[in-house]
């Protein structure tokens, strides 16, 4: 039920069976007033920070299951499961991407794509794209939702909130796209069927370089990380590594020895991805390709898209700056 090394042309938009608080006012003496104001600061800084701390721990690790009519959460620290049926049922989800506590998922059979939330699994919107067609491919960028249509190989563009429609046929000409990243004024586009990537002007549709990089083998997924653009060749069965900015390969070798890799996250020095042909997610470290453990997450069905919720460090780390420099002004002046 996935891409072989055949695949079709554009079809018609039809989908088919997818081949793969109270004020109180006080008088507070002038001697008196910095302290006291500068414990109320801490107070409220750290109640925030208690309130950011459990949804810290609850950082995950978003799993797309194509036969498996499911969305999982896992946690990207150990693997464990935190909730297999996250997004259950749901009919053939496939491509997967969050924005703003929304995540978005296309159900490539049902030629739709449906938004739930982030933190509770809730649908929000059941048709936010109806009869859209097979969507292969799905990426955020401000309020811009960048679509791939796998049967009509084009790159939409939508309102990301509303589902209207701004661009539909933003770029044409593909054959099976697959996996969007949207990096400033770039929109790169896994075209898998000409087994390349495809650089344009994420703005206009307007091709920078349809060839980006090729010679590839069924690019399913690519992720930017600054000047690294990676990118799963789901039927070479490895995961290249390339220069974002020129699209030389720095190892097009990067990971290999996989079986239909498809699905890719990155965070930081953790490099996640989905082993199709095996059901399991693998994770490997982004600086050097290194294999962390084979068998981080096992016994999925089909796994395709990945998506992660990260911790918010930066923003603990901004209340704990807040809370040092209220102590240190309130040591002041006392």
């Amino acid at each position: 039920m996935f891409p072989s090394a055949s695949h079709g042309a554009a079809e018609s938009e039809g989908v088919s069976s997818f081949p793969f608080p109270t004020q109180h006012t006080m008088t507070i003496p002038s001697d008196a007033r910095r302290p006291k104001l500068a414990r109320l600061w801490t107070t409220l800084l750290l109640s925030t920070l208690a309130a950011l701390l459990p949804w810290a721990a609850q950082a995950q690790l978003f799993v797309a299951e194509y036969t498996g009519n499911r969305v999982g959460t896992y946690d990207p620290g150990s693997g464990t499961t935190v909730n297999a049926g996250f997004i259950s049922p749901i009919t053939n989800p496939y491509a997967l991407t969050i924005a703003g506590g929304v995540v978005y998922v296309s159900l490539v059979n049902s030629g739709k794509v449906q938004t739930f939330d982030a933190g509770t699994g809730a649908l929000l919107n059941a048709d936010l794209l109806p009869g859209i067609g097979q969507v292969t491919g799905l990426t955020v960028s401000g309020n811009d939702l960048y679509v791939s249509q796998y049967n009509l190989g084009r790159v939409g563009k939508y309102d990301a909130q509303t589902g209207a429609s701004l661009m539909p046929t933003l770029v044409t000409g593909l054959s099976n796209p697959y996996g969007l990243e949207v990096v400033g004024s770039d929109l790169f586009v896994a075209d898998f069927g000409n087994n390349r990537v495809g650089r344009y002007l994420a703005g206009t549709g307007a091709a920078v370089d349809v060839s980006f990089i090729s010679g590839l083998a069924g690019p399913a997924e690519l992720e930017v990380v600054g000047n690294d653009l990676y990118v799963t060749n789901y039927l070479g069965n490895t995961v290249g590594h390339y220069v974002t900015a020129t699209g030389l390969a720095v190892d097009a070798g990067f990971i290999s020895g996989l079986a239909n890799p498809f699905g890719l996250v990155i965070e930081g020095n953790d490099l996640y991805l989905t082993n199709n042909a095996t059901g399991t997610i693998r994770h490997y470290a982004t600086s050097t390709g290194t294999l962390l453990d084979g068998d981080f997450v096992t016994g999925l069905t089909s796994p395709t898209a990945l998506a992660i919720v990260p911790e918010p460090a930066s923003a603990a780390l901004t209340l704990l700056g807040g809370l040092a420099l209220m102590g240190r002004r309130g040591r002041a002046g006392r």
